[in-house]
């Protein structure tokens, strides 16, 4: 989850020191914050129902083009000014994207007018848009640089925030809660490092912690082994099937974890606890 409030109150800060507009998106395009206010330049843009569509459609594809590369990316919007995408990604995924910009660099600004102008010669009163993107804040390499670690810093705090909470609630129950919804999923130290945003130290401590010499190898395979012995007792499916579906595609493997988890093999299980059964 992504505290949001704190973001963007946080984004805000950045807009109060240096006039930075930002947005947070939903990956479908939905705005879900924006600063206070907008760039002079592209109020006028908005003010116009093709300038407003353009800019719907820039930002856009902005959001898919962040979603592929998985990275901050910047970018001449459909009007000439520069933007920016950042991608906020929460235990692996990208949550939300946040586009900053309505500036320009420290090129002539005459240069980067005059492609500008050639994308918005639909505007009825260019002097007056000319004047509005004169006005645009100009930003060194550097300085725009800058912008991009804050935002990501910004991101970074919320994360610290989130994981805080975490640890006060139970970090332990919340991979053993990842685990009993993703164990049949390929799972690796890696791959739970990503996905939990923790490192590999911290993973292995928290399966420490269940338990003295608890392994995340040893935590995925309890799972997948109470998950199997669900199966085995309420379903006539095959043990292979039933070991493919937890996430154990060999079956000879298959029933090596699960007699040494259980001191049975997975039809002894099955036929022993049908027996049991008064039904």
């Amino acid at each position: 989850m992504l505290n949001k409030a704190r973001l963007y109150e946080l984004l805000g800060y950045l807009y109060d020191v240096r006039r930075i507009q930002c947005s947070v998106h939903s990956l479908d395009g939905t705005e879900l914050h924006s600063s206070e206010f907008r760039s002079a330049y592209c109020d006028l843009i908005c003010s116009i129902p093709r300038g407003y569509q353009h800019c719907l459609q820039c930002d856009r594809t902005a959001i898919q083009r962040v979603q592929q590369l998985r990275a901050p990316f910047q970018y001449r919007c459909h009007a000439g000014a520069i933007d920016a995408a950042i991608p906020v990604i929460i235990g692996g995924d990208i949550a939300a994207v946040i586009l900053f910009g309505q500036m320009l660099d420290d090129s002539p600004v005459d240069k980067q007018w005059e492609k500008a102008q050639k994308n918005v010669l639909w505007y009825p009163k260019m002097q007056e848009l000319r004047e509005a993107f004169y006005h645009l804040p100009r930003l060194t390499g550097r300085e725009i640089k800058g912008c991009y670690e804050l935002v990501n810093a910004c991101v970074s705090e919320t994360r610290m925030e989130q994981l805080s909470a975490r640890n006060t609630s139970g970090i332990a129950q919340w991979l053993a809660l990842y685990l009993s919804e993703h164990y049949a999923e390929p799972l690796t130290l890696g791959a739970l490092s990503h996905a939990l945003n923790l490192s590999v130290s911290r993973l292995c401590a928290l399966a420490n912690q269940v338990a003295p010499g608890m392994t995340i190898g040893k935590l995925i395979s309890q799972h997948r082994v109470n998950a199997a012995k669900h199966l085995l007792v309420t379903t006539d499916q095959s043990i292979r099937d039933i070991a493919a579906q937890v996430g154990i595609c060999d079956y000879n493997y298959f029933t090596k974890v699960f007699k040494k988890l259980t001191g049975k093999t997975p039809s002894a299980y099955r036929r022993e606890t049908a027996l049991r059964d008064p039904t």
